[in-house]
């Protein structure tokens, strides 16, 4: 009876050493004339997948779904319950952006569950809503493990089943459009800035759109001209954005694109995700974590969340209660910074975060001095988990030891399929010369004893 996928397939590798000691040493050549690239760089990667088990996922399809749900919610208060605007931190010059009806309900579409996913144990530690990547990179690390020879008998004999992230994408963004009253066929624009770095992720979405016949453009916001009631990138109609600008890139930008905001505020364009999603930053676990605020959710829903968000508090809001205990912030986060993590309400790529664990006396307390003047979070610490990867050393099969979590994509209030990224540090990131691996599922079912 196979348990673990993970050991199994290093066992398989082990059985056909020299093969696969060949096969991981011209693995890096496939990846050459691929989109997948951060920047001019090709992504780290490893000659492996990350497996998982049917009862995992249906795990994450539950969690998917109702956290989905948990995210909307809870980003409707800001207009609903005008007492909790506290909570959101919202400036005013980003209330004026966020107030535009978007012309479709769902405040988020798209997000990416940055987790830690350690047996049936699920702990999300971000929701990332704001310009979620990762989706077509994927599938295009899949495409090239499809023709790999070297494993397909593994891939056989535990029933991998494959994942279409980018028509998930399209699925998503088309049933946004439909709700926003959309009836042609519409032009698609993947809107980002010129020289960002996941260009190449666009390329391939692009292409991928356009072989469903919808055709597509890769626009800047600033090339983007509303004339006629109508939003053009060049001579194009555009109907349909896939947003991938992040708002605060927008908002310190608004001179140089008016024209796209008016024809947002104007439902000329359907864009996705809507400016709303700036409601979902790091700092709404702090109001999803927090037992005052579960009235506002169902049963059901409340024990999700109890389940797999970590405690989370916003730094402004943390010397009110840790458990039932009254707490001095400053007393509180030096006494227990082994179990603590600090990381800044907006940002990405893990810029400012700083695991107490990890952290020296000196270097913590500047982190805690430099958070405090500014808009931060304090979340509880949870374990990364570390998994083996084949390496190939001097001709021989060997195993690195690599730690990950895990990304999970949920589209429309579905599970979009995943990716797991490795490193070597404990915050794990592709933007901070982490790696990334498929996360494929198993619909084996193990013999019984």
């Amino acid at each position: 009876m196979v348990k673990n996928l993970d050991h199994a397939y290093d066992e398989y590798l082990k059985a056909r050493e020299e093969i696969a000691v060949k096969s991981i040493q011209a693995f890096p050549d496939r990846l050459k004339d691929t989109h997948f690239r951060y920047g001019r760089v090709i992504i780290p990667t490893f000659y492996k997948s990350h497996f998982l088990s049917p009862k995992q996922a249906h795990l994450l399809k539950r969690a998917a779904k109702t956290l989905h749900q948990v995210i909307n919610s809870a980003t409707r208060l800001y207009f609903e319950e005008g007492h909790l605007g506290h909570i959101f931190r919202i400036k005013p010059e980003e209330a004026r952006l966020i107030k535009i009806d978007p012309g479709y309900t769902q405040n988020v579409v798209f997000s990416r569950f940055n987790t830690i996913l350690e047996g049936e144990s699920l702990k999300v530690l971000e929701f990332n809503c704001d310009s979620p990547a990762g989706a077509a990179y994927a599938d295009q690390l899949e495409d090239i493990w499809r023709g790999e020879e070297t494993v397909r008998e593994f891939w056989d004999k535990y029933h991998i089943v494959g994942t279409n992230r980018s028509q998930d994408v399209l699925d998503a963004l088309l049933a946004a459009y439909e709700e926003f009253g959309g009836y042609e066929t519409p032009n698609i624009a993947i809107m980002d800035w010129h020289r960002v770095r996941t260009v190449p992720e666009f390329e391939y979405l692009k292409a991928y759109f356009e072989s469903k016949g919808y055709k597509t453009t890769i626009a800047d916001p600033r090339e983007l001209k509303y004339k006629g009631g109508h939003l053009y990138h060049k001579n194009m109609k555009i109907r349909l954005i896939l947003r991938r600008a992040f708002f605060q890139e927008i908002l310190d930008r608004l001179d140089d694109v008016e024209d796209l905001i008016r024809a947002y505020e104007d439902k000329a364009v359907c864009m996705v995700n809507s400016l709303r999603s700036r409601l979902a930053g790091k700092a709404l676990h702090s109001l999803l974590s927090h037992p005052e605020y579960e009235h506002f959710f169902t049963d059901s829903e409340n024990r999700v969340k109890r389940e797999h968000i970590p405690w989370t508090r916003r730094l402004t809001d943390a010397e009110d209660f840790y458990g039932h205990k009254k707490i001095y912030l400053i007393d509180f986060l030096k006494d227990e910074k082994e179990t603590l993590v600090l990381k800044p309400s907006h940002g990405s790529g893990g810029q400012g975060v700083t695991l107490g664990l990890e952290t020296r006396d000196d270097d913590w307390n500047a982190a805690i001095d430099r958070a405090l003047k500014g808009d931060w979070i304090v979340q509880e610490y949870v374990n990364v988990p570390i998994m083996t990867v084949p390496v190939a050393i001097n001709n021989k099969l060997d195993f690195a030891y690599k730690k990950y979590n895990f990304n999970m994509l949920v589209f429309g209030g579905k599970y979009a399929g995943a990716f797991t990224r490795l490193s070597d540090e404990s915050v794990v990131n592709v933007a901070k010369k982490g790696g990334m691996i498929l996360s494929l599922l198993s619909d084996h079912i193990p013999e019984r004893m």
